[in-house]
């Protein structure tokens, strides 16, 4: 009964250092993900504050003629 009990103690201990090791493993995999959410707000932050100048110049044509606005602005230097 003795061993029995031996055998079922280091088993236990087995089980607990497994579920010790995942959670470690959880704990870093939660971080890196809070890190990236960060990094994911941020650029969402910088697309909002840029989206003026992204729309300005989304498409060839669209570029074109804020590069024409823009000289047609501050006279023409063509």
């Amino acid at each position: 009964m003795a061993a029995e009990i031996h055998e079922i103690t280091e088993s236990n201990q087995d089980v607990a250092a497994m579920l010790e090791h995942i959670l470690a493993d959880l704990h870093a995999a939660l971080q890196m993900l809070t890190a990236q959410g960060k990094l994911v707000s941020k650029h969402d932050d910088m697309l909002e504050e840029f989206r003026p100048l992204l729309n300005q110049f989304r498409t060839p044509a669209a570029s074109m003629l804020a590069g024409r606005r823009m000289r047609r602005n501050n006279g023409s230097r063509d």
